[in-house]
């Protein structure tokens, strides 16, 4: 009879309700974007703080405490590689925070000269010499044989080059956050926030002028970075074989963080699917496929949710980071398998998913 009841509630709960695409779109654009957006800036604002502290005191406990600052920086980062249009892209955001492979010979020219290393000096520099993987060379070292960089080892340049670099990505991560909660063009003052932008398609929208549209830049973007995991961050380093394996090629190779960087990326993609982030529960992409094909639906879930498993299974039992998994033949063949379910997902979205746009 228990059981019974519950299904009944169940049934009742699903059949009262089917998120709209505007519900779906609103808790998105709010819940999931805007507030990943106010985390980034929130963390990075404390990694400069913390970063701070440590070139005023070089202590071990001081160091720890930047270099967690660091990895709590990146899940949000990471966590927003699902929805990188808008003010990310437009405003050249991207490539100043997150360009990889980072140029470690023009880093080391930089840190051997005489220039002062002001944060408008490092603005001026390359992408590829400032943002998330300087700070980690910086706070980390080398990464060959650990993310272990010895205290002894930093100098006063390289702690001048870590705190200027750190304030341009807290500038540049507030820049982001206040895009999609304020202003999203700087040469438009009476512009809105992108969060209104995305959430308000209209024919007068100078972005989305449809819901539909909105949908698939959503659904594409989920599509894009899935692709992007499976073909590019894992598939790259490999090499055509394990002699060919190239750790330059690994993004976040210097703190052993390469893989939980990836799960996150597609986590990012289950937050616009179910519209959950943190604590925060709503209605999400999940909903306009239930609405449609509720057993295609289940097997998105499941696939992302596969997909996030695969891409942590690849440490394997001796919990190796990925730079050691592509020269190591268990750890290759653990990454092939989570490349294939990546690259499963992805025809998911595009061949089954986006297509639901047109029904």
């Amino acid at each position: 009879m228990k059981n019974w009841i519950v299904a009944l509630v169940l049934s009742a709960g699903v059949t009262a309700h089917a998120a709209s695409n505007q519900e779906i779109i609103n808790n998105v654009a709010v819940n999931v974007i805007t507030q990943t957006y106010k985390d980034l800036a929130s963390h990075a604002a404390d990694l400069k703080a913390k970063v701070d502290a440590f070139a005023q005191a070089p202590t071990e406990e001081n160091l720890a405490v930047a270099r967690q600052a660091w990895r709590d920086t990146r899940v949000p980062w990471e966590a927003s590689e699902a929805f990188l249009f808008g003010p990310v892209e437009g405003l050249g955001l991207d490539p100043m925070m997150d360009t990889w492979p980072l140029n470690k010979l023009d880093l080391d020219a930089v840190l051997a000269s005489n220039r002062n290393l002001t944060p408008d000096f490092v603005r001026g520099l390359g992408t590829n010499v400032q943002g998330f993987h300087t700070i980690e060379y910086l706070l980390f070292g080398d990464g060959v044989n650990g993310p272990n960089k010895a205290l002894a080892a930093f100098n006063v340049k390289q702690l001048q080059y870590l705190q200027a670099t750190s304030t341009l990505l807290a500038e540049y991560t507030g820049r982001l956050a206040f895009a999609w909660t304020n202003n999203y063009d700087p040469e438009n003052p009476s512009a809105p926030g992108y969060m209104e932008i995305i959430r308000n398609p209209n024919m007068r929208n100078p972005v989305y002028t449809s819901e539909r549209a909105v949908l698939e830049e959503l659904i594409r973007g989920m599509m894009g970075i899935a692709d992007e995991v499976g073909t590019g961050k894992l598939s790259d380093p490999m090499g055509g074989d394990i002699h060919a394996a190239n750790p330059a090629l690994v993004e976040s190779p210097f703190a052993w963080n390469s893989l939980t960087d990836f799960a996150y990326n597609i986590r990012s993609i289950k937050s616009v699917y179910t519209g959950a982030y943190g604590t925060t529960q709503g209605a999400g992409i999940r909903d306009f496929v239930a609405d449609r094909d509720p057993a295609l639906a289940a097997k998105v879930d499941a696939k992302i949710d596969s997909c996030i498993a695969l891409i942590l299974d690849i440490a394997g039992p001796n919990k190796m980071d990925f730079r050691q998994a592509i020269s190591d033949p268990a750890g290759r063949a653990r990454t092939n398998t989570a490349i294939a379910a990546l690259g499963e997902l992805h025809l998911m979205l595009q061949d089954q998913v986006l297509p639901l746009l047109d029904q």
